[in-house]
Parts: C-alpha cells; sequence; structure tokens
C-alpha cells in the first residue's frame, strides 16, 4: 500500500519498537549534546566580541587548549552568522522535526527530513573537520565535539526512519516531485505534512534571527559602547612591571619618549593581526611620541614551555625568520608582511615572504638558522613567562598590561598617559 507516493511503514515488532526507542534516545541525547556545545561556543564568540581578554575559557579548563583563536578567525563567521550561531539554528530545527515526528506518530514524514538535513549537516562537518586538521584555522576542541554530534546524528536518524536507502530514494523524490507542482495520492495528508514542515522552518526562522540580532547588537555594543572613565579606572588598578629591552629588540619610535607600549605578540595568532592594524592606527596618530617595543611569544610547544598543545605550529619558524628580518634592519616590514598573510589560515612559505619584504634570501636562509636567533626568540618568551603572560596579544603600557584593545580604548589610554607627562 502507498500513501501520498510513499511508502507505508509496516507496524512495528516489539523488537522493533524498542530499537526505535532507543533510536529517540540516541538522537535527542546527541540534539541536546549539540544545542550545549553550540550554545556555549555562541556565548564564548561574543564574550570575545567585547573584549580581547576575556579570562578562562572551557576549552583550556577541559581540554588544555583554548577555543578562542578559532573563535577570533575568519572561519568563525559565514554568510553573516557565527557558525556556533548556525549550530544552534541547525539543532534547534533538527529538534523541532524530532518533536513533530514523535507526535504525530510514524504517518509523520519529519524524520526523511531530519535526515535530509542531518546528511547535509555531516557532510559541512567534514569540510570543516578537514579545515582545521589540515591546519588552516587554529584547531578547536569543542566545534570538532560538534562536527562529531554531526556525523554520529545520521546513525540514529536513519534508524527513526524505518526505511532503506532505496525507500529513502524514493520517498525524497516524491517529495520533491509534489513541492515543485506534482500531484500527491492523497492532498489532504500532504497537506498536514507541509504543516509540520512549515512549523519547523518557522523554528529555524525564530532561532536565526535570535542569533542574528544578537551578533548585530553585541558587534555594535563592542564599537558604540565605550566608557573612558571604567576603561582607564581599570588600567589604573593594575600594578606597572618592569619589562627590560635593549637594542636587540625590534623598536619604533623615541626610546626617550613618555610613552612606551610593548607587545608581546605570535605572527600566527589572529588578535595579533587584528592588533597589528591597530599599531599602525596608532603610529600613524601619536608618531614617535610612542615607543614600541617588540617581543616574541609564539604559542608554540616547539620553543614556548608554557604551551601544553602546540597552538601554532608555524609560529616559532616566524619568530625565527622575523629575526633574521631584524639583522637585515627589515624587521617592520617583514612584520607587516607575516600578519597581512594571515598564516593562520594560509600555507604561503617564510621564503615567499621574505622576498616579498625586500630581504636578501641567502643571509635570510642563514641567519633564521643561528643559535643567537633562536636565543633571542626564547629569552622573550621565557621573559613573558615571567611576566605572566597567557595569551596573546600581551600589551602593556607604561608597564601597566592593557587588558582592553580596542583601538578606541588603546588611544585613549595613550592620550591620558601623554597628558599626564604633559607631552
Amino acid at each position: 500500500m502507498r500513501l501520498d507516493g510513499h511508502l507505508a511503514r509496516q507496524p512495528l515488532s516489539y523488537q522493533a519498537m524498542r530499537t526505535h526507542g532507543g533510536s529517540k534516545s540516541a538522537a535527542l541525547l546527541l540534539v541536546a549534546c549539540g544545542v550545549a556545545v553550540s550554545g556555549y561556543l555562541l556565548h564564548r564568540h561574543f564574550v570575545l566580541t567585547n573584549a580581547s581578554a576575556a579570562g578562562k575559557d572551557f576549552c583550556s579548563a577541559v581540554f588544555g587548549a583554548s577555543c578562542d583563536e578559532t573563535l577570533r578567525s575568519e572561519w568563525a563567521v559565514q554568510l553573516g552568522l557565527p557558525l556556533a550561531g548556525w549550530g544552534l539554528v541547525y539543532y534547534g530545527t533538527l529538534g523541532a522535526l524530532l518533536l513533530i515526528e514523535w507526535s504525530v506518530g510514524e504517518e509523520s514524514e519529519a524524520t526523511l527530513g531530519a535526515l535530509v538535513l542531518g546528511l547535509v549537516a555531516a557532510v559541512l562537518s567534514v569540510a570543516l573537520l578537514v579545515v582545521m586538521l589540515a591546519g588552516l584555522t587554529p584547531f578547536c576542541p569543542l566545534c570538532a565535539v560538534a562536527h562529531v554530534v554531526n556525523l554520529a546524528l545520521v546513525y540514529p536518524l536513519k534508524r527513526l526512519t524505518g526505511r532503506s536507502a532505496a525507500q529513502l530514494v524514493k520517498a525524497v523524490a516524491a517529495g520533491v516531485h509534489y513541492c515543485l507542482g506534482g500531484k500527491a495520492a492523497n492532498p489532504g495528508l500532504a497537506r498536514w505534512r507541509l504543516v509540520g514542515f512549515f512549523s519547523a522552518a518557522l523554528v529555524a526562522v525564530v532561532l536565526y534571527q535570535w542569533v542574528y540580532v544578537e551578533y548585530a547588537l553585541r558587534a555594535f555594543s563592542a564599537e558604540a559602547a565605550f566608557d573612558p572613565e571604567e576603561t582607564l579606572e581599570l588600567f589604573e588598578r593594575i600594578r606597572p612591571v618592569d619589562i627590560f629591552y635593549d637594542s636587540d629588540d625590534a623598536q619604533l619610535g623615541d626610546a626617550q619618549g613618555a610613552i612606551r607600549l610593548v607587545v608581546f605578540s605570535d605572527f600566527e595568532c589572529p588578535a595579533c593581526t587584528e592588533f597589528a592594524r591597530t599599531l599602525r592606527g596608532l603610529r600613524e596618530r601619536f608618531g614617535d611620541r610612542l615607543h614600541v617595543v617588540f617581543k616574541h611569544f609564539p604559542l608554540s610547544s616547539t620553543c614556548n614551555p608554557l604551551v601544553r598543545t602546540d597552538l601554532h605550529g608555524n609560529a616559532c619558524e616566524a619568530a625565527w625568520a622575523a629575526e633574521a628580518a631584524r639583522r637585515q634592519n627589515r624587521f617592520w616590514v617583514f612584520h607587516d608582511t607575516l600578519f597581512e598573510a594571515r598564516l593562520s589560515t594560509s600555507d604561503i612559505a617564510l621564503e615567499t615572504l621574505a622576498r616579498q619584504a625586500g630581504l636578501d634570501l641567502a643571509r635570510f636562509r642563514a641567519d633564521r638558522r643561528l643559535q643567537s636567533v633562536r636565543d633571542k626568540v626564547q629569552s622573550n618568551t621565557d621573559q613573558g613567562i615571567r611576566l605572566g603572560v597567557d595569551g596573546t596579544p600581551g600589551v602593556y603600557l607604561n608597564g601597566r598590561r592593557v587588558y582592553d584593545l580596542r583601538p578606541q580604548a588603546v588611544e585613549f589610554l595613550i592620550s591620558h598617559e601623554l597628558d599626564d607627562h604633559g607631552n
């Protein structure tokens, strides 16, 4: 017997009912897990949108590796929404489809829609996992959990349909035919099924709208809601520290000036890339009145004993390369070239970048392998560890750590320090 062009399912046996119930429970558990992971990642994305230094995160506490670098990367936002937001939309829609199936019963086609949606999500998860494993974006443990959940969901969703692959293909084909204007064997039943799908679609729209509005509001807040008094109060609470530097450190501006900005940075860090842009603006605004000192702090276990998980696999090589450029008095040119290349999402060779920066390649190749170059990077890193630098960029203004790295906040603090020193 056929209903609405689809294969009707036979009544379930006791064993089949137990299997069906187990698949329901598994699907519900995985959807709940997906909602929890996506919800946390979206919350963390919102936190990072409004503050450059947001304290310890769940990933660091549980996995020993932060998810923040991934959430700050270019991959974190797609089609105008954070990927975690798309995750919430997906799991919410999937949950709505499953609730429709469980409330209507086995005559519902909602599980078929859930399976199709799950297959699409699984394909996208495989692609995003490949991106992470290939090093095109920093590895995010919780993101990987969400992708594994997506892959695992396919099995219970397939079991819930109670159909073979051939039957599923026929059912999908019949549904597409009806949506394109074809006739259904039972028009009344078909319309009721469409009501169910429209209900799930409405859930998706509502969730999308909520995430979109929240994301837009927080992005606007990050730009607009700047409180100078609060920024200054937080800054002045921090006890200043003495930071040693010498002629072997890359510097810009007047070393005898009243304002000194020391930056501990990592060339593979997306947040450092953003701060490099801020730094260029500050140099244009304040000129030589601002003395800038660059310190290396690669977030790689290769040369940083503080790092347990190799967050940025090329960061040490990039730091050694930058020191080689400094020996040719081309540090800041190479500094800008490295950040513009976005090493966290690019596999461009350092020698290619050295050529772009106008370096002598033979000398560059030799100098970046010198023990003295490696010792210099190690000395900077050790100094950062002693100061308590736990992430990058670590920025110090006249010895005080600056946690709010929004351009307007840093510019305000520098202006205040200049005023205090009569400049």
